[in-house]
């Protein structure tokens, strides 16, 4: 594990490269709204995620500079961006990175205001997770939403 500091700068990296992917999967889905609209509603997450980071930095290491490497942000890409269930196990991978980075990150800060938030992330994280592995089972047709009512009647009691 980094120091704290290092490891601000990577999940902060790592918050602005999954907006970035987020992006181009929305863009590179855009014949298939339901897909697309999945990677859209992730965007703002992580650019609020990026935000706590960025607040939660300037907080624990007070006139430090934070320098983001631009090429870095822009390098997570999928092999394969043609087959949606590829493009989201790669997004989950991705979402278990952060998670992991949150958590050790809440055992290196000294401060417990700060370690809260940084569980919280990682919960988000998961929470990432899990829409993105519910979209999986979706466009695989294994989950089916309907409503319980069109069952009266259907099942014994």
């Amino acid at each position: 594990m980094p120091d704290l500091k290092q490891a601000y700068i990577l999940a902060i990296q790592s918050e602005v490269m999954s907006q970035n992917l987020y992006k181009m999967l929305s863009a590179a889905f855009s014949r298939k709204p339901e897909v697309s609209a999945v990677f859209d509603n992730l965007i703002p997450l992580e650019r609020l995620h990026e935000e706590k980071l960025r607040t939660l930095f300037d907080k624990e290491f007070p006139g430090a500079t934070l320098k983001i490497d631009p090429n870095l942000v822009h390098q997570a890409t999928p092999e394969e961006i043609d087959e949606p269930r590829k493009v989201l196990e790669f997004a989950i991978s991705r979402e278990i990175i952060a998670h992991d980075i949150y958590h050790n990150m809440a055992q290196e800060t000294s401060d417990p205001e700060t370690a809260k938030l940084l569980k919280t992330l990682a919960i988000e994280e998961d929470y990432h997770k899990t829409v993105l592995e519910t979209e999986i089972l979706r466009l695989e047709h294994l989950m089916t939403w309907f409503d319980p009512s069109e069952l009266n009647g259907l099942v014994e009691d």
